[in-house]
C-alpha cells in the first residue's frame, strides 16, 4: 500500500514542478520583453509671429496651393502596444 502511495505522488510532484517551470517562463518572458519604442516627438522653436503666415498665405496662394504628398501605407498594423506597468 505504501508503494502505491508513492507511486500517486510522484506524477504530482511533477506536474507541480511542471507548471511552476511554466509559470516561471511565462512571468520572465513578459517582464524581458521590450516593446517597440515609441516614435519619437521632435519640437522645433518658431521664432516667426502667427500674423506673418497669415499675411502670406492669401487666398490666391491658398488656391494654388497643392497638397504634400503623404506616404502609402497599404498595411495596417493591428497590434496594439500596452505601457508597462511601473514596478510597485
Amino acid at each position: 500500500m505504501l508503494q502505491q502511495k508513492r507511486l500517486i505522488q510522484l506524477p504530482l510532484v511533477g506536474t507541480l514542478l511542471l507548471c511552476l517551470l511554466a509559470g516561471l517562463y511565462l512571468f520572465a518572458w513578459k517582464r524581458l520583453s521590450k516593446p517597440e519604442p515609441p516614435a519619437t516627438i521632435i519640437q522645433h522653436p518658431v521664432e516667426t509671429p502667427a500674423g506673418e503666415a497669415l499675411k502670406y498665405w492669401t487666398a490666391d496662394k491658398m488656391r494654388a496651393a497643392k497638397p504634400t504628398p503623404l506616404p502609402n501605407v497599404k498595411a495596417l498594423n493591428r497590434v496594439k502596444w500596452r505601457p508597462r506597468r511601473p514596478p510597485v
